[in-house]
């Protein structure tokens, strides 16, 4: 990326940062598809896919490992490089390097290009529609990557990694898909839009693209629950089970890294600052929660070239042993989300029509029973536990009785009382929240 990319995108952040200092529908993964592939270089590969999650096709970069080539029935785990505001799928390569850095790095780095937009699915005044960022990750990326190379397409050979702003879509990706990756990482990441400083840059940063201000979540005043069901520091309890990576400089400048007393390195300086910020607040939470974590405080440093390399080398370090032994999945999981419907580790949960928009969630879900916590009538299917038994007895549930499907899922409902009365976080409203715990026994025979 030329040296006024470079300065442009710091000069943009820190101008939201300077204002506060100083003064539904997704698409369908099919309906992405691969139209052009330029090769580079041995290991370098440019994509453009098609995908209605955009108003135009979009780029990704694809790195190789090394021996890609020369060991053709090997597969290989996979690492999403999420870039920072103003950004694009070349950064990795451009900015930091990363063809270098990944000489020894045992798995393939895919690179979506991200712009201004947060890695998430833009509300757009109540419009939604595109940009839709993270369902085109989630849901259409990553099997388009697995179809077109020699990935190891599971859980537990997939991570994603992000700086500055794509260090919060790195972790809020992981927190709201736990079942996509293995390892998570952010990268002086902006990871806490409930902080004053970095919650102004989201809310700006849509107008660096050519949307409107808060077109990302919408208005906070009012759409509080949208910005809250995509912040890392309150989904914090879903990256339980996860390898976690947080790493920072402090935003002091740092001349054994080659930073200088220039303009850029100033500016620079001052993003790191709000940054260190959010990442202290996202560590303070993890550590509340009791959530396993790697934390890297690296003292001086801004947000800088020399930095990023430093922070990602280590990051790429820690990310080997995880491919070797990856975290095993957990029997019982905590998740809360805003969504009306979602599925994560094979539970899928929909709720009451009536409610609304508020977070649900599920506490110690596993195969003797799950909590509930939320209002109205919530309707939850199970993973496949019970296999061979002839009905399962629920105790805690409207029914008293469900019998497993073929695969061995049963459904059942919970009553949650009436729904809330308003949006969660809006002024005025009253949001229940009822906590229900249903109790699994399986007869079988």
């Amino acid at each position: 990326m030329p040296e006024g990319r470079r300065v442009g995108v710091w000069i943009a952040a820190a101008c939201a940062l300077a204002l506060v200092a100083c003064g539904q529908a997704s698409a369908a993964a099919d309906e992405a598809r691969i139209v052009s592939e330029e090769r580079l270089g041995p290991r370098e590969i440019v994509l453009t896919v098609e995908t209605p999650a955009f108003a135009k096709p979009t780029k990704v970069t694809v790195d190789l490992p090394v021996r890609y080539r020369e060991r053709p029935r090997r597969r290989w785990p996979v690492a999403y490089f999420l870039a920072g505001t103003m950004n694009s799928h070349r950064t990795f390569n451009e900015l930091v390097d990363g063809l270098a850095l990944t000489e020894r790095f045992p798995a393939i780095v895919v690179s979506p290009h991200g712009d201004s937009g947060y890695w998430s699915d833009w509300y757009n005044g109540g419009a939604f529609g595109p940009p839709m960022y993270e369902t085109y990750v989630a849901e259409q990326l990553i099997p388009l990557i697995d179809a077109r190379f020699r990935t190891r397409p599971r859980r537990a050979q997939r991570a994603v990694i992000g700086v500055s702003m794509g260090g919060y879509g790195a972790l809020m990706m992981a927190a709201r898909h736990p079942d996509l990756f293995a390892a998570a990482a952010s990268v002086s990441g902006a990871v806490d839009s409930n902080l004053a400083v970095n919650g102004l840059v989201l809310s700006l940063s849509s107008t660096f693209q050519g949307g409107q201000v808060d077109a990302i979540y919408g208005p906070r005043l009012t759409e509080e629950v949208r910005w809250r069901g995509h912040n890392p520091v309150d989904l914090a309890e879903n990256l339980r089970g996860l390898h976690l990576q947080v790493r920072t400089a402090n935003g002091t400048l740092d001349t054994a890294l080659g930073e200088h007393l220039l303009s850029a390195d100033s500016v620079s300086c001052a993003v790191e600052w709000g940054v260190y910020r959010a990442s202290l607040s996202l560590y303070g939470r993890l550590q509340d929660l009791e959530v396993p974590h790697v934390w890297k405080d690296y003292g001086r440093g801004c947000h800088s070239v020399p930095n990023f390399k430093r922070e990602l080398a280590d990051t790429l370090a820690a990310l080997k042993p995880v491919f070797r032994d990856p975290p095993k999945r957990p029997r019982r999981i905590d998740y809360r989300s805003i969504e009306p419907q979602f599925e994560v580790w094979g539970w899928r949960v929909r709720a009451d029509r009536r409610r609304p928009l508020e977070f649900l969630e599920l506490r110690g879900a596993g195969r003797r029973g799950a909590t509930v916590v939320g209002s109205g009538l919530t309707r939850v299917v199970t993973p496949p536990f019970f296999r061979g038994a002839r009905r399962v007895r629920l105790r805690g549930a409207r029914e008293r009785f469900a019998v497993p499907n073929r695969r061995g899922r049963i459904r059942f409902t919970v009553d949650l009382g009436e729904p809330s009365s308003g949006q969660q976080y809006r002024a005025g409203t009253k949001t229940n929240r009822v906590r229900r715990t249903v109790e699994f026994r399986a007869r079988r025979g």
